[in-house]
């Protein structure tokens, strides 16, 4: 379950999640510790990695996707990102932001869902380690 809805959309996602939530929340709890989506970001990426997964993310998905974070409800982990880059990226970032047309919120989930997808991908082959919840909150 946890897989299908990593590749599905934000709100298929979120739909099923208070679907499962309804119906048995102790399997909703398990299917939303196994996936990982943009929101999880702050939770599970440590700051000093944030540097790391940005070398691997095409410009142009990580602008569409901080541009319509807000949009999105995301507006934490785009700030979370754009908090533990070096200052002079993240206020070229935001600057590009600022110019760029408001993207489509769909072109937003497709460019989140790329963003995850490095991420998953640097996981999967052990590039980065997800954070657990005791270690982030010794951070």
């Amino acid at each position: 379950v946890g897989a299908i809805l990593n590749s599905s959309t934000s709100f298929t996602r979120d739909d099923m999640l208070e679907g499962l939530t309804e119906t048995d929340e102790g399997f909703a709890t398990a299917v939303r510790k196994a996936i990982f989506t943009f929101a999880n970001i702050p939770a599970r990426i440590r700051a000093r990695d944030i540097p790391k997964v940005l070398r691997d993310i095409d410009q142009a998905d990580l602008v569409i996707a901080l541009a319509g974070a807000d949009a999105a409800g995301m507006q934490v982990a785009a700030d979370y990102i754009l908090e533990n880059m070096s200052g002079r990226v993240a206020d070229q970032l935001r600057e590009e932001i600022q110019e760029a047309p408001k993207p489509k919120p769909t072109d937003v989930d497709a460019a989140m869902g790329r963003v995850v997808g490095v991420i998953r991908q640097m996981e999967a082959t052990g590039d980065l380690i997800f954070a657990s919840e005791e270690e982030k909150e010794e951070e």
